[in-house]
This record gives C-alpha cells, sequence and structure tokens, in this order.
C-alpha cells in the first residue's frame, strides 16, 4: 500500500490529521514526523510515495526538507501545509515543482482529495509493460518526445527524464546518470509507467546521444549477466564499482567487483563515436546494391546501434521485429537440432527482410566480452538485386564486427 508522510512540528495537529485520515486507511498509509530532519531519517529508510509538510518547524524546517527531497528524490511529490501563504511563499513553493499548496487551517477531506489526487496521477498518465526500454527509448527519441518515465520492476524503481527526445537524467535510487540508466536498460520486465511533468527544471545529468549510450548499456548489462548479484539489487548497488557515472560530476554509488573485461569495455565505450563512424561507413556499402532501402546494426537483445537509409523508414521498429522474427527462427533451429541458424530472408509484398546474426562465441547462445555478436538487418525492395544484396550483407557483417570486439 502507498504511504504518506506528513511532517508537521504541532503534534496535536498531527494527531487531528491521522485521526481525519482513518477513513482512507485502506486506500494509502499514514506516517508522521515532528521536524524535517526526522523526516529525512524517515525518507532514507522507509518507502515514501508523497510527503506533506508544514513550512515553519524547528530543526529543519520545510523548505530544507523540500530542498532535500528535490535532490534525493526529484521526483517524489509533495503538499505544503502552511498558515502563511504569502505571494513570496507560494512563488517559493511552485518553484520546488510542488504538487499543491493548502491552507491552515487544514479541512481533513480535503487534503485527502489533495493526496489522493498525487497518488492516482500514475494510473491517469498511464503505464506500458511487457515492452523493451531501449527500444521504447529509441521510439521516444525518434518523436523527439519530453516525458518523465518511472521504470519499475521486482528489483528496481527509478526514472528517466526525456527533454526533445534526448535523455537528461536517469536515478535509480543512490545511481543517477549513466550508471543509473545502465542498471535500468538491464532490468527485465520492466513496467514503463508515465510520470506528471515535474514544473522544476530538471539538472542534465547525461550528455551522450542515445546511440551511444545504448552500446554502452550493451555492454554493461553484458557484464552484469555474469554477476551473482541481480541489477539493482541493494548488494549490487553496493558492491559493485562503476566508472560510468562521470556525467554526474561526482560518483554516488561505488562499485568494487570489476572485472578486467568490464574495463575493456569500458574503455571501448570511449572510442564509441570513432566505432560508430565506421560501423556507419560499412552499412554505407550496402547503399551500392540495387533496390537498397536500408540497413540497421542491432544488438542480440533488439537495441538499433546505427542505420543507414534511403527512403523514410522506421527502421528501429522494423529492424526490432525482424530481430525478433531471428531470435525465434535461431531458437527453431536448435530444437530441430540442425544447429542454430544465423539469416533469415523474409519476402513481402513489397520488400525483402534479411536478417543476419554474427557471434564469435563458441556457445552461440551467449554474448562475451572481446567477441563480437551482433546482428545486421537489411531492406531491399521487391525488385532488387538479391544475389549481391547477399554477398554485401556477408561482407558488411564482418567490418562491423570488428567494431564491437
Amino acid at each position: 500500500m502507498q504511504q504518506v508522510l506528513i511532517v508537521d512540528d504541532e503534534s496535536r495537529l498531527l494527531e487531528s490529521i491521522e485521526a481525519g485520515l482513518e477513513d482512507y486507511q485502506d486506500q494509502f498509509m499514514v506516517m508522521t514526523a515532528p521536524n524535517g530532519k526526522v523526516a529525512q531519517d524517515i525518507l532514507e529508510s522507509s518507502e515514501i510515495d508523497l510527503v506533506v509538510t508544514d513550512l515553519r518547524m524547528p530543526v529543519m524546517d520545510g523548505f530544507e526538507l523540500l530542498a532535500y527531497i528535490s535532490h534525493a528524490h526529484p521526483f517524489m511529490p509533495a503538499i505544503v501545509m502552511t498558515a502563511y501563504a504569502t505571494a513570496e511563499t507560494e512563488e517559493k513553493v511552485n518553484n520546488s515543482g510542488i504538487y499543491k499548496l493548502l491552507e491552515k487551517p487544514i479541512e481533513f477531506d480535503r487534503l485527502a482529495e489533495t493526496i489522493l489526487e498525487s497518488l492516482e496521477q500514475e494510473s491517469r498518465e498511464g503505464s506500458v509493460a511487457g515492452f523493451s526500454l531501449a527500444n521504447f527509448l529509441q521510439l521516444l527519441a525518434m518523436e523527439q518526445k519530453t516525458c518523465l518515465l518511472n521504470i519499475k520492476s521486482e528489483e528496481m524503481d527509478g526514472y528517466i527524464y526525456l527533454h526533445g527526445g534526448e535523455i537528461y537524467t536517469a536515478i535509480l535510487g543512490n545511481l543517477k546518470g549513466e550508471e543509473a540508466l545502465f542498471t535500468l536498460l538491464a532490468s527485465d520486465n520492466a513496467r514503463i509507467i508515465f510520470k506528471k511533468l515535474p514544473k522544476k527544471r530538471i539538472t542534465r545529468m547525461i550528455n551522450k546521444p542515445l546511440m551511444s549510450l545504448l552500446m554502452e548499456g550493451m555492454q554493461y548489462i553484458d557484464e552484469q549477466q555474469h554477476s551473482a548479484s541481480p541489477p539493482g539489487s541493494s548488494k549490487d548497488v553496493h558492491q559493485k564499482k562503476s566508472s560510468t557515472a562521470k556525467s554526474s560530476g561526482k560518483n554516488t554509488a561505488q562499485i568494487d567487483q570489476t572485472t578486467e573485461a568490464t574495463q575493456e569495455s569500458l574503455q571501448q565505450s570511449k572510442k564509441g563515436d570513432i566505432d560508430m563512424g565506421k560501423v556507419e561507413e560499412s552499412l554505407g556499402k550496402l547503399k551500392d546494391v540495387d533496390g537498397f532501402m536500408g540497413a540497421g546494426v542491432f544488438t542480440p537483445n533488439g537495441e538499433m546501434a546505427a542505420e543507414v537509409t534511403s527512403s523514410n523508414l522506421k527502421l528501429a521498429e522494423i529492424g526490432s521485429l525482424a530481430n525478433d522474427v531471428l531470435l525465434k527462427a535461431q531458437k527453431a533451429t536448435d530444437v530441430m537440432a540442425v544447429g542454430r541458424g544465423n539469416v533469415v530472408h523474409v519476402e513481402a509484398p513489397k520488400a525483402h527482410v534479411f536478417a543476419r546474426c554474427l557471434n564469435e562465441n563458441a556457445d552461440f547462445s551467449k554474448t562475451e566480452a572481446g567477441k563480437a555478436h551482433v546482428h545486421l538487418v537489411m531492406l531491399l525492395a521487391k525488385d532488387g538485386n538479391l544475389a549481391m544484396g547477399k554477398i554485401k550483407l556477408e561482407s558488411v557483417i564482418q567490418e562491423v564486427a570488428a567494431a564491437f570486439r
């Protein structure tokens, strides 16, 4: 059940609010704190969904508490109670991105209504489940969306903020920036929830193109798959050391079990722009094939890393679907005991779709650091040169693989 933390230095008022909200105890639970410092301790140790706070309090006042929430829990909604609702106070509150300002004396029904409106915002804004987070981010980037996403799974609860289709910020517990983003990308069966955009300005922590981030995220995920702790677990967060959270200006969590393979992968990721240039140059060679429509390089999980098109194709979507067909075909050939297939050719009324897998690992079902594992999807027009397309496809994927080793 969702929990609401109410903060006020007047003990009798807190008791009255608790009693006044008893009729709503089947919808949310109430916790109380006598000042901002105690509230901060509760926020650090408990899962709180909403804060209701007074402004004038001893030890730590409401503004200090709101500043702490803004830094440590930037997407947590808050309601302010005050008997001094001046224009200056309202301006300060609104600049803090507060959900609502309520004047004292508090009407309990009005308070309950405001609390429920805030808590129910998640369901009104919609959610997506069973969809690859990386693929979803690519779609948002294509549409240049500005939105706040809450990424939830059994193991984690984090946020990603996009502005104009670019990832600005990612937060997961104590993790921030790229490290938080990579951990969220590694989550299985995550639920993607659209949250209300915050009123306050969000500080940009991530300054890289989406494709570069997905490439580095793929390397991070490969390493996490060999880890004993699930991504995002408390043990994983506090025991592993990462050198990927540089954009936040400081490390907010440390990882102490980094392997040589991880270090090599991270060093390679720093050269992402050079490697991606080579990949796109290699893909460009497919343009020489008569009937060429487009081609893209994809990770085994279906995230697009690079593309070259000669038409207005939504290659991220098409390639992701073709990638799924390839994976299913590979599983089918495994069941048939004829060896794992590495290419699929789909002949459709308007085009030919080729999906080719190259995996240098001896165990074709796995990905290993230092060994290429890439998928290449190519589309040719119905009357395109299929023979030349297949020849070029084989040569180009070998070149592309070199950038992924």
